[in-house]
């Protein structure tokens, strides 16, 4: 059990796999914290805030940020919720409750939305960097996009825009964490890099291992998913190329 003592010069934050913290004018960070604690005067306030806390805070602004920026657009490009729905392959249903901020869109549905905006995931979500006009050059902002309470994370580090989409992504999942995807677009194609660790990769009904310093080619157009292979954590890296699929729809008031 993690447990607090209060102490002349500051607080520790101490427990069973639980980093150390020191506080005094300000915080000094000793190693990675479990937890995070702010604390403006030792003597009358101490905030903490867990890692599921984080997680679902994370969560919430995401949606709230979605919300928005899914209205923004359709509007802007004068869909239909229905329109919405068939441009991106999703219900109805599915896009009310993103508009209403009542979703918690999994990275294939932000993938599906995307590219019916003719976007990047990151411009999706409205934080996309500044623009170099003419430049051959644009730097890019990575942006965490799906986040466990265990510590495993998966980030998009950058995207082109458009109908079809390369993306580059870095990922870390702990032993227990697992993540799983609904299928990508037709002929969807991942490559993966182990840094770190051992990685489980089933896409369909096959299973495959890879060990640190192996890469493989995947074709996701069907459900997939990705976790540890044993007791510790791994780190890859992943390239996706997806392809919208086009469509005959017009864009209803």
């Amino acid at each position: 059990m993690r447990f607090l003592s209060l102490i002349s010069e500051g607080i520790w934050l101490e427990g069973p796999g639980t980093s150390i913290l020191a506080f005094r004018d300000g915080p000094v960070e000793l190693s990675a914290p479990v937890i995070i604690v702010t604390v403006w005067d030792p003597s009358v306030e101490v905030n903490i805030m867990t890692d599921d806390e984080m997680a679902e805070a994370t969560e919430r602004q995401l949606g709230t940020a979605l919300s928005l920026r899914v209205q923004h657009l359709r509007r802007a490009q004068n869909l239909s919720l229905d329109g919405l729905a068939a441009l991106s392959g999703l219900s109805k249903g599915t896009v009310v409750a993103i508009e209403q901020g009542r979703a918690n869109p999994s990275i294939g549905v932000l993938c599906r939305l995307a590219i019916a905006f003719s976007l990047s995931v990151t411009d999706l979500l409205g934080a996309s960097s500044e623009e170099l006009s003419g430049g051959p050059i644009e730097r890019t902002n990575p942006a965490t996009l799906w986040k466990t309470p265990h510590g495993s994370e998966a980030k998009l580090e950058a995207s082109t825009s458009g109908r079809t989409m390369f993306e580059i992504w870095s990922w870390t999942i702990v032993p227990g964490d697992i993540h799983r995807s609904d299928p990508h677009s037709r002929g969807t194609r991942e490559l993966l890099s182990v840094a770190r660790g051992s990685l489980k990769i089933t896409v369909g009904s096959e299973t495959m291992t890879l060990q640190a310093g192996e890469a493989a080619r995947l074709v996701t157009d069907q459900p997939h998913s990705y976790a540890a292979a044993d007791d510790q954590p791994v780190s890859f890296s992943m390239a996706v190329l997806e392809r919208g699929e086009e469509t005959d729809m017009t864009h209803p008031s």
